[in-house]
């Protein structure tokens, strides 16, 4: 009997710890002077605080309503491509030929590192438009911040990053990665195909040849059955930098001003 009492009154008194947790309330106060200070570095591993994911968010929001009202053209692809590379060269002349057309409306957005990114924002950059980047640190020094940016924002949190870079686009081009990249592909798949997000165009630029083996993939997916048929219409792989463009003009509805809505931002 003793050790029932004893077995009732734990009971007892871990109800009341987690009702008291349940009751607390936290309250985060966001302002636009948060955005202009140092981006806090957590250590390897680390969860980012509510406070942090918050600070994310309302951030990139910002930048993206003050410089990308209608949304952007984000571009992913590998940090460690290097210029001297085919991949770079097709990312930099991409962007500096969508940014001298559309680059007013829809500007380039990257996550601000090396390679395909520095490329994305160097050739909007080089054709004198906006060059935005949602960037974020490793303690590797990875993806340090490229010099071909006009406006832009440190992360802390890398989900958080790199939800905005796929929920703000208006459209998404992707050059070959690794991990990260894929991870990217099949985020911005996954959030149009469960209308997480509005449709968009994800186009994968370097052809058919570069992109095989995660052709191959998704087209298994298909025969398994665990997509839908139609699902494997949800990208398209072109070769070029001036078929990229022309994919984005006709999926974006002939490029006039008021076609095209903006993402929608929840206020």
């Amino acid at each position: 009997m003793r050790q029932l009492k004893m077995f009732m009154t734990s009971l007892m008194l871990i109800s009341a710890t987690v009702t008291a947790q349940s009751r607390e309330t936290l309250t985060i106060t966001l302002t636009p002077e948060l955005c202009e200070m140092t981006t806090l570095h957590l250590p390897d591993g680390s969860i980012p605080s509510p406070e942090t994911l918050a600070k994310d968010a309302y951030c990139a929001q910002r930048l993206l309503k003050s410089h990308a009202p209608k949304g952007a053209i984000t571009i992913f692809g590998s940090a460690r491509t290097k210029p001297d590379q085919d991949m770079y060269q097709l990312a930099r002349d991409f962007a500096f030929k969508w940014t001298q057309k559309w680059g007013h409306t829809y500007p380039i957005l990257t996550g601000g590192g090396r390679g395909i990114m520095e490329a994305g924002n160097r050739g909007a950059f080089e054709a004198k438009g906006k060059s935005l980047s949602i960037g974020t640190r490793f303690s590797s020094g990875m993806e340090k911040p490229n010099l071909y940016t006009t406006h832009s924002y440190m992360a802390t949190s890398f989900a958080q990053r790199e939800a905005d870079l796929v929920d703000y686009a208006r459209a998404i081009v992707v050059l070959p990665g690794g991990f990260g990249t894929e991870w990217e592909v099949y985020e911005s798949l996954s959030k149009v195909q469960t209308r997480k997000k509005n449709q968009v165009p994800v186009i994968l630029l370097g052809g058919r040849r570069a992109w095989t083996s995660l052709i191959l993939r998704i087209e298994d997916m298909k025969a398994q059955g665990t997509i839908a048929p139609a699902d494997v219409n949800l990208y398209q792989a072109v070769d070029t930098a001036d078929q990229a463009v022309l994919a984005l003009e006709q999926a974006l509805g002939g490029m006039t001003e008021n076609t095209s809505p903006a993402p929608h931002m929840v206020h």
